[in-house]
C-alpha cells in the first residue's frame, strides 16, 4: 500500500487534493467563507475584489466568492449526475450493439448517429427550451447527449472483446450472454472509459455555462457558475473582477477535469504506464 502511493506522482497529489477540496466545498461550502451569499447590500454593490471580499461584490451587493462556492454543489451535481446518464444509457446499449447480430447493431447504432448529427449546443438548446430549465432537465439533457460517445466506445471495444479467445472459451463451457457481457467484457472494455470521464464533466460544465450564459440555464434562487457569469456580463465595464473571476473558475475547473483524463490516459496506456508526472 505504502509503495503504491509513493508511485502517485506529484501532478496526481494535486489532482487528489484539488478533487477532496471541491468535494468539501460543495458540502460544507460554510467552512470556507462566512458571507451570504443571498445579501442583499446596497452599500457594497459591484466593489473591487479587497479584505472583506476577496472575490469583489456583484449587482446586489452580495459576496461573489461565497457565490461561486456555494454554487459548487449544484455544478458538482451537474456534472457527475450528466456524466452518469450518460453511463447508464451508453454502457448497456453499446454493451448489446456490440455483441448482438447486425439488426440490432445498426438499431442502436443509427440512434448514436441521429444525436451525434445534431451540434451538441444547438440540440441542448432546443431540448432546453421545450423542457425547461430545471436542474434536474439539464442534467438529463447533457446526459443524454454524452451517451454516443461512451456507446460507440464500449460498442467498438466489445466487438472487439468477443472474438478474443478468452470470450470463446466462455462460449463453449455454456455461460450466458448477460455474465459474458457483464462479467467479462465489460471490466475490460473499461479502460479507455475512464479517460472519457472526466471529459464528459468538464463538458458538462462548459455547456451548462454556455447555456447560462444564454438565459437557458438554472434559475433562480439557484445559482451556478454559468449564472453567476450571465450576471456579470451587464458590468464588463464598471466590475471586471466579477466577470473575470467567474469566467476563470468555470475555465480551471474543466481545465482541470481534462488533465486528470490524461493522466489517467496516461495510467491505462501499457506503452505509457512507466511515466509517471
Amino acid at each position: 500500500m505504502i509503495t503504491r502511493l509513493r508511485n502517485i506522482g506529484p501532478a496526481r497529489w494535486v489532482l487528489i487534493i484539488v478533487g477532496l477540496l471541491a468535494l468539501i466545498i460543495a458540502i460544507w461550502p460554510g467552512l470556507f467563507t462566512s458571507n451570504d451569499p443571498h445579501a442583499i447590500d446596497s452599500n457594497a454593490i459591484l466593489q473591487l475584489p479587497s479584505f472583506a471580499h476577496p472575490f469583489g461584490t456583484d449587482e446586489a451587493g452580495a459576496d461573489v466568492l461565497s457565490r461561486i462556492l456555494y454554487a459548487t454543489r449544484l455544478e458538482l451535481s451537474i456534472a457527475v449526475g450528466s456524466m452518469l446518464i450518460g453511463l447508464l444509457i451508453g454502457l448497456p446499449t453499446g454493451l448489446i450493439a456490440g455483441y448482438s447480430n447486425k439488426f440490432v447493431d445498426a438499431t442502436f447504432s443509427g440512434m448514436a448517429a441521429a444525436t451525434l448529427a445534431f451540434p451538441l449546443i444547438l440540440f441542448a438548446i432546443l431540448m432546453v427550451a421545450s423542457l425547461g430549465t430545471t436542474t434536474i432537465s439539464l442534467v438529463g439533457i447533457i446526459g443524454f447527449l454524452f451517451f454516443p460517445r461512451v456507446f460507440l466506445l464500449i460498442r467498438a471495444q466489445t466487438k472487439s472483446l468477443k472474438e478474443r479467445e478468452f470470450i470463446e472459451a466462455t462460449r463453449v463451457i455454456g455461460v450466458s450472454s448477460t455474465r459474458i457481457l457483464f462479467r467479462h467484457i465489460l471490466p475490460n472494455a473499461t479502460g479507455p472509459l475512464l479517460n472519457l470521464v472526466p471529459q464528459m464533466m468538464a463538458e458538462a460544465l462548459l455547456v451548462e455555462a454556455g447555456l447560462s450564459y444564454l438565459g437557458l440555464g438554472v434559475q433562480l434562487p439557484d445559482a451556478t457558475w454559468g449564472t453567476i457569469l450571465q450576471n456579470s456580463k451587464r458590468f464588463y465595464v464598471t466590475s471586471p473582477a466579477y466577470a473575470v473571476i467567474a469566467g476563470l473558475t468555470i475555465t480551471a475547473a474543466a481545465a482541470l477535469l481534462l488533465w486528470a483524463g490524461e493522466l489517467i490516459s496516461e495510467s491505462t496506456n501499457p506503452l505509457k504506464r512507466g511515466r509517471r508526472l
